[in-house]
């Protein structure tokens, strides 16, 4: 990991003398006296050719990188743009992490559109709040993920040494002004009563939702031939972990025939005619009925938790590794018989 002058400070007097590694060839040479100096090393015909750099703190960090960087002919780090960061991060961090990266890529692209070409050694919290702020008065709940993504790309420059600090270390959504809706909503008897009597599109869609407590996307993307015998396994989700749902028969009534058991329509798009249409809520708000409604069956928390495909936390995420199966059959049961107890009756 790249040194800091914090580091460096803090570091105890070695036993005997000690070199530790910076970056490109750049190390510091730690005496048993306390003495610290700057070495560049480099490789030439199978031996080492060493450059002594000068003593440490007289040559601060920041030059003994300056002179390395010349020496090695690379990029100094206080020449790296906001936007060379940004491209760095989500190569080396994002896609060889995660199979949805559509997001991610929105927020890579609006930095580099607005602060691309500035060095980050000159960006200040001040000018990335302002440009999250102006973001955020469009759209607050995209600002807020922008957020998040440039602080950890920035995370990922101090971890590089690129900078000493992230300017957004302690920036929050109020800071930004991208204040989100609480997310509360669990739909009521009678809502629920009204989907099972819709003739919407894409009510057998919301209705699989809502027994299931899947994500909309996990839901339009199944396809029969992920169905194994009463589960239908979800080969892609949010958390990239192996998932299945039991499948009641409601469930199976609201799939169509077709190879895919949904329209793939774009979620935005099915939220946004549910909200035309005046329902009050959006699909997600399903997910969370879902998980609410079944613990109100007397289903133990851990069990809600694995239904919905989250990691368990604290020691069980550590050590738990049960998958809970028969409890999970029996509580997406309980929790189907429910729904046709509140909807006997219901007309479609």
């Amino acid at each position: 990991m790249p040194l800091t002058e914090t580091a460096i400070r803090r570091l105890p007097n070695p036993p005997k003398e000690k070199l530790i590694g910076d970056e490109r060839g750049l190390y510091l040479r730690c005496y048993p006296s306390g003495r610290r100096s700057w070495l560049f090393r480099t490789r030439a015909g199978g031996s080492w050719k060493t450059r002594n750099l000068g003593e440490w703190p007289t040559v601060t960090l920041a030059e003994a990188r300056t002179k390395a960087s010349a020496l090695s002919g690379t990029v100094l780090p206080e020449a790296v743009t906001f936007g060379a960061l940004l491209d760095e991060w989500y190569q080396r961090r994002i896609e060889p992490r995660y199979r949805k990266t559509t997001n991610v890529e929105t927020y890579v692209a609006r930095g580099k559109q607005w602060a691309g070409n500035e060095r980050l050694s000159q960006l200040s919290t001040a000018r990335l709040v302002s440009l999250l702020a102006d973001y955020a008065a469009a759209s607050p709940v995209a600002a807020n993920r922008c957020l998040s993504n440039w602080r950890l790309a920035l995370d990922y420059a101090v971890e590089r040494g690129y900078v000493e600090r992230n300017p957004l270390e302690r920036t929050t959504a109020r800071a930004v002004g991208g204040e989100e809706e609480t997310r509360a909503r669990v739909l009521t008897d009678e809502e629920i009563r009204a989907l099972w009597a819709s003739d919407h599109a894409h009510a057998p869609l919301l209705r699989f939702i809502l027994l299931t407590g899947l994500r909309i996307s996990e839901a339009q993307g199944a396809r029969h031939d992920h169905i194994d015998g009463d589960r239908l396994h979800i080969p892609e989700n949010k958390s990239d972990r192996p998932h299945w749902v039991y499948l009641t028969p409601a469930a199976r009534e609201q799939i169509h025939p077709t190879d895919w058991f949904f329209d793939t329509r774009n979620p935005n798009a099915i939220a946004a005619r549910l909200k035309r249409a005046g329902a009050g809520w959006k699909p997600h708000d399903l997910r969370r009925t879902f998980a609410t409604r079944v613990a109100g069956l007397n289903v133990a928390p851990h069990v809600v938790e694995k239904l919905l495909n989250h990691s368990l936390g604290g020691v069980l995420a550590i050590y738990n590794r049960h998958d809970y199966a028969p409890e999970r059959i029996e509580a997406t049961k309980a929790w189907a018989h429910e729904i046709v107890r509140l909807t006997e009756g219901a007309e479609k």
